[in-house]
C-alpha cells in the first residue's frame, strides 16, 4: 500500500470517529456535570444544616444521632429541592459530619447546647407554670361563679 493511500484511510476514519467521539465525551461532560455541582453545592449545604441543628439544640435537648439526622434530612431536602436528588444517603452523611467536625469547636462556643437534666428542669418548670395559670383561672371562675350568683339573689 501507498503512503498516501494509509494517510487518507486514516484521515477517513478519524472524521468518520469525530461525531461519535464528540457524542460521547459531551453525554461524559454532561453527566460530570451533575456530579460536579453536586459536589459544589452539598458542602455548604451540610455546613448550613449543621448549624440549623446545633442552634436547635440550644432550646430543645437533642442527643448527637438526632442532630445528624435531621442535618441529613434538611440536606436531603435541599438536593430535592434544587432538582439534585441524591439517592446515596451515605455521601450525605459524610458531608455532614465532617462538617461537624470541622465547625464543633465554634459551634460549641456559639451555641450551647442543653442538657438532658436542662431538658428536665425546663419540663418542670413548665409544668409549674402550668399549674399556677391553671390556679389562677380557676379562681378568677370562681370568683365570676360568685359575682353571678350574688347578681341573681
Amino acid at each position: 500500500m501507498d503512503t498516501n493511500t494509509i494517510t487518507k484511510l486514516i484521515t477517513t476514519i478519524a472524521i468518520a470517529a469525530i461525531p461519535i467521539l464528540g457524542a460521547y465525551i459531551g453525554k461524559v461532560v454532561l453527566g460530570n456535570k451533575q456530579v460536579v455541582t453536586l459536589i459544589q453545592v452539598l458542602s455548604p449545604l451540610a455546613k448550613s444544616a449543621v448549624v440549623v441543628m446545633q442552634k436547635l439544640g440550644v432550646t430543645k435537648y437533642l442527643d448527637g444521632e438526632a442532630k445528624k439526622s435531621g442535618a441529613v434530612d434538611i440536606v436531603n431536602q435541599a438536593l430535592t429541592a434544587l432538582g439534585l436528588a441524591s439517592s446515596d444517603v451515605a455521601l450525605i452523611k459524610n458531608a455532614v459530619e465532617k462538617e461537624y467536625a470541622l465547625l464543633i469547636d465554634d459551634l460549641d462556643k456559639t451555641y450551647p447546647q442543653m442538657t438532658a437534666e436542662q431538658a428536665k428542669t425546663q419540663e418542670s418548670q413548665n409544668e409549674l407554670a402550668k399549674a399556677d395559670e391553671l390556679a389562677k383561672a380557676q379562681q378568677v371562675l370562681t370568683d365570676a361563679q360568685a359575682k353571678v350568683n350574688a347578681l341573681k339573689n
